[in-house]
């Protein structure tokens, strides 16, 4: 018997039509699918080294923030560290200037009362941390300036109340920002 390789039909305006070996044809797809199927590993491993690549740019972004509110914890609030359970804080009339002229936003107080948040012991308004009562009360004294003595154009004189608002909250447990987005 004989069997041809390959024919082509040729139809006016159309590519050529070739017939090949089915033995042929199926090794041929065989092939192909493996070196699709290598080149979609290949993908997977490198969308998989890109993900771990931005979780950890993420991590050490997320790091340099806290380490940045750190420092301005230490800067305001903190005189002395004794040692790791004790320090020695300054007081409202001390801090309140720092921050005024620092020319803190709101949204750096915000960062600090979250981070102080944090890494105590669960905050509310009936067991508010030394430390907290201090930033609060700081922002307490900015607040009462009026606009024209507050060289800082970005405090709006309502942080305080804002503050006590979340501790009144997590007094409570209540979620402020579930609340906010709907």
């Amino acid at each position: 018997m004989f069997v041809r390789r390959s024919l082509a039909f040729y139809r006016k305006g159309h590519e050529p039509i070739t017939f090949c070996n089915p033995k042929e044809e199926s090794e041929r797809n065989l092939t192909l699918a493996t070196k699709l199927h290598q080149k979609a590993e290949a993908l997977r491993d490198e969308a998989e080294a890109l993900k771990l690549e931005l979780q950890n740019a993420k991590q050490e972004k997320l790091n340099k923030e806290v380490a940045r509110v750190e420092a301005w914890i230490e800067h305001l609030l903190i005189k002395q560290t004794v040692d790791k359970n004790t320090e020695l804080l300054y007081s409202v009339e001390e801090v309140m200037p720092l921050l005024r002229d620092g020319r803190f936003s709101q949204e750096q107080v915000q960062k600090m009362f979250d981070r102080i948040c944090e890494r105590g012991p669960p905050q509310s308004r009936s067991k508010c941390s030394p430390i907290l009562a201090l930033l609060v009360d700081a922002a307490g004294k900015l607040d009462e300036l009026d606009r024209e003595e507050n060289p800082n154009k970005r405090w709006s004189g309502v942080v305080e109340r804002k503050l006590r608002k979340k501790l009144f909250a997590m007094d409570w447990n209540i979620d402020l920002e579930a609340e906010n987005k709907e």
